[in-house]
């Protein structure tokens, strides 16, 4: 095991920790620190690439996957593999498409570890697609007992699918074994349009393509169109707004320009609602904001912290540039955000506590007994994740 004593910030440099990062390289390691932690009464928090905007981490212990990654195993016939937990998405496409395999959806950021994506229920857009987090078929981890125990679908259920969506909180992932398609090829096409054209067609967009979004920017109150489907011809390039690509090279997005973020999923009948509320808003207060609002649509799912659960969904991010103060955008959007019962992206900025998340949430307590189980100690908590998800 190796430790870097320079302290650790996450990636928009929004947070800053002065603890000691360690990086493990086996399975005993993970466990040696979990217990030295729970004997100490310390906290102990897992990291990958910290491309998420809250306040996660600890000054206790922080702990780097980065020897944890790869893929493991390959099982064709099911079209799954087993993934280290601190494998970053921009790697694990190109490994999985020399498997002839890709993962069936993707976000439009690639530089998360898979970790981090399944804990913070990431997502990418279409209508009929789940978050990353409906991939998992079984995982492995370290609890606060020291213990490896591996989760399957089949066996622990309950504990799975609490543990899938949990930002950290149930355990030290170790690694996943992940539901995933046939290696295949997307054809996109981008173009730009006014906010008239795309209030007439976005729902049509939406059920016409495998992945569609936008991205409307209040200082020329105009829409970036964004259409993704699959297809059987070869990777070209058709134009300049259109090519075709590997998934794992589509799906993802240029983001060289750092950033804070916050998210909120609302239910698919008012997605639309909500973003005019947004957009009258933006162009009133934040006439010349520069940063867009994007606008995405994720299919309902199970998961008890999946802000999918139960609910089609429409997501819809406010971005703001990392040297600027983020409180009065972002605040004005929540407030809207609330009124259309929104549901936060557990890795992007939000004002919630405990009882919101109850109110918001059918299976907040099942998610909270499955937790308990794993982590009775709260080993794996902070003050901000007590606050979160116990009260």
């Amino acid at each position: 095991m190796t430790d870097s004593s320079t302290g650790w910030q996450n990636w928009s440099g929004s947070q800053r920790h002065a603890a000691t990062v360690r990086y493990p390289r086996s399975v005993d390691d993970v466990q040696t620190l979990v217990t030295r932690a729970v004997a100490a009464g310390r906290q102990v928090r897992a990291v990958g690439t910290g491309h998420s905007f809250v306040p996660f981490w600890t000054d206790d212990a922080i702990v780097s996957l980065d020897h944890f990654a790869g893929v493991h195993a390959v099982d064709l016939s099911r079209a799954e593999a087993t993934i280290g937990a601190g494998t970053k998405l921009h790697d694990l496409g190109p490994l999985l498409w020399a498997q002839g395999l890709s993962l069936p959806q993707q976000g439009d950021i690639d530089r998360q570890s898979i970790a981090g994506a399944i804990g913070t229920g990431t997502h990418g857009t279409g209508k009929s697609l789940q978050s990353l987090s409906n991939l998992v078929r079984s995982m492995r981890l370290v609890t606060a007992d020291g213990r490896l125990r591996e989760l399957h679908h089949e066996r622990d259920a309950d504990l799975l699918a609490a543990a899938c969506v949990a930002q950290g909180t149930c355990g030290i992932m170790l690694d996943v074994t992940l539901a995933l398609a046939p290696a295949f090829n997307l054809h996109e096409r981008t173009w730009a349009c006014g906010y008239d054209e795309c209030a007439e067609r976005w729902v049509e967009l939406v059920n016409t393509n495998r992945h569609f979004e936008f991205f409307w920017t209040p200082a020329t109150d105009r829409c970036d169109m964004k259409v993704l489907n699959r297809t059987d011809a070869g990777p070209a390039r058709l134009s300049e707004s259109e090519y075709i690509a590997p998934a794992w090279e589509a799906f993802p997005s240029d983001r060289d320009i750092r950033f804070n973020e916050m998210e909120y999923s609302v239910p698919y009948a008012d997605g639309w609602a909500c973003f005019v509320a947004l957009r009258e808003r933006f162009l009133k207060d934040f006439p010349r904001l520069p940063w867009p609002i994007e606008f995405r649509t994720l299919a309902a799912d199970d998961l008890p912290l999946s802000t999918a659960q139960g609910r089609d969904t429409i997501t819809l991010s406010v971005h703001q540039g990392a040297e600027r103060d983020w409180r009065p955008v972002f605040e004005a959007a929540e407030a809207i955000f609330r009124t259309f019962d929104g549901r936060p992206h557990w890795g992007k900025l939000h004002s919630l506590r405990a009882a919101d998340v109850a109110a918001l949430y059918p299976r907040f307590d099942d998610f909270r007994s499955a937790r308990t189980t794993l982590d009775p100690s709260g080993v794996f908590l902070n003050d901000y994740l007590r606050r979160l998800l116990v009260g």
